[in-house]
């Protein structure tokens, strides 16, 4: 008689992220959207860091940049109030 295999598992953490509702809500869309859960997608996006695969986004010399990039920055200061102006 053979012995039935036991089924091995991964021991795993959870932690917990801090989100605003808006944020939550958001995401959660995004996930059913394409069809994958918010954990799945949060998953796959450590591994490609853990990987080399994917760079950390968002951060500038160890700090959380701008939420929003200014689509002007890269004119700015080429011109110069009254001479330009």
């Amino acid at each position: 008689m053979s012995k039935a295999k036991k089924k091995s598992t991964a021991k795993t953490k959870l932690f917990n992220i801090r989100l605003t509702e808006e944020k939550h809500r958001d995401f959660k869309q995004f996930a059913d959207e394409v069809d994958l859960s918010m954990g799945a997608i949060l998953s796959n996006y450590i591994d490609a860091l853990l990987s080399g695969e994917e760079d950390p986004i968002g951060f500038e010399d160890g700090r959380k940049t701008a939420k929003w990039k200014d689509p002007v920055d890269n004119v700015r200061g080429q011109y110069i109030q009254g001479v330009d102006f």
